[in-house]
């Protein structure tokens, strides 16, 4: 049964004979299992083959003494337990480690989150997506792209790769169980969302190309409709015009006078649109002006969009990833939009400046 389908608010691990810790697998049987969409390299370079598959169960939240984090596969800065997958593909005197998740601790940074820092992020045309190439965290050559519900990541552990080899993987990633992941695309994102749903608060993380890394307070949030934010929302939310892209989720964060908006690209379902309406003292606020974040970009700057000044950043102005800081009536607004085969800079700005109330 997927664990993402049932989970308690109020659970917590206590029990180190109740911890689950990675088990070895398959990519098509962690499908079975996860909160995204798992995706398996289908091009892998000649003198390489996937060696080991791990999946990492979700759990509750929690760190049991005498359990440590390597042990459960968690990342030192939080005791989380969210699903996860990895892999490692060896070849000649090389390798290389895949990580795929659901990021959903918060807008994910200018679609480079692991790559985050690289001055110059390449592009990689991924047919209805976009990956990058860049350096990861720990200074290694990594890659990374999203796409139905999955944030696929690579880092090279040992030798070289070229970018044509890292290229082709990224190119070649497919679901590795369509029907088992069935489910997961019909859910709307608060529905997978580990922090929502064990009612915690996920760690701060950058958010993008201007400085905002407020944590999403998610411990304290509630899902919503589109009517109950036409009626009643705690601040004025916006929405796009048209029908390009569709909402996928809302939730409100009463206690930050706040609502977040998540949207997806009706064609292609991996396309993503946050925006955040915020009260002016919310902790959800972005500062107007805002300060420059610590990722290199191609276009930062005060625009004039929907009559007002805005500040507008670009990854790159062709493939993004694109944002936009604004205040109107009153209320605090962020959006941002994934890179995308299907929008530019231009195409972007029109849609912020579109936006109405639902």
């Amino acid at each position: 049964m997927s664990e993402w389908r049932v989970a308690d608010p109020t659970a917590r691990l206590t029990d180190p004979d109740a911890a689950e810790v990675p088990r070895e697998t398959t990519f098509a049987d962690a499908a079975a299992h996860a909160n995204f969409v798992v995706h398996e390299p289908t091009t892998l370079p000649d003198d390489c083959a996937v060696e080991t598959v791990t999946y990492r169960p979700e759990q509750p939240p929690g760190r049991p003494d005498g359990v440590s984090a390597e042990e459960l596969g968690q990342t030192p800065w939080s005791d989380g337990n969210p699903a996860s997958v990895r892999a490692v593909v060896r070849g000649d005197d090389r390798a290389f480690r895949i990580k795929q998740f659901l990021y959903d601790w918060a807008p994910p940074a200018a679609s480079v989150a692991p790559l985050w820092r690289t001055p110059d992020p390449t592009p990689v045309n991924c047919g209805d997506a976009v990956g990058w190439l860049g350096i990861d965290y720990q200074d290694r050559r990594g890659a990374c792209l999203q796409r139905e519900r999955a944030q696929f990541e690579v880092s090279v552990t040992d030798g070289e790769f070229t970018d044509d080899e890292l290229t082709a993987v990224l190119r070649g990633v497919a679901p590795a169980d369509a029907a088992a992941s069935a489910g997961v695309r019909g859910a709307p994102f608060h529905a997978l969302n580990y922090w929502v749903r064990y009612g915690c608060r996920p760690p701060g993380v950058p958010h993008g190309l201007w400085d905002y890394s407020s944590p999403r307070p998610y411990d304290g949030s509630r899902p919503v409709s589109l009517a109950s934010l036409a009626y009643d929302p705690p601040v004025r939310p916006l929405v796009p015009d048209g029908d390009a892209v569709v909402l996928d989720s809302a939730l409100a964060f009463p206690d930050a006078d706040a609502v977040e908006l998540v949207f997806r690209n009706r064609a292609n379902a991996s396309d993503h649109l946050w925006i955040t309406a915020a009260a002016p003292d919310s902790s959800l606020a972005p500062d107007i002006p805002p300060e420059p974040a610590d990722q290199s970009a191609e276009t930062r700057e005060r625009i004039d969009l929907r009559g007002t000044d805005a500040y507008y950043a670009a990854l790159t102005e062709e493939h993004g990833a694109w944002e936009a800081l604004w205040a109107e009536d009153g209320v605090r607004y962020a959006a941002w939009a994934g890179a995308s085969a299907a929008l530019d800079g231009a195409a972007f700005r029109e849609l912020i400046d579109g936006l109405r109330e639902p």
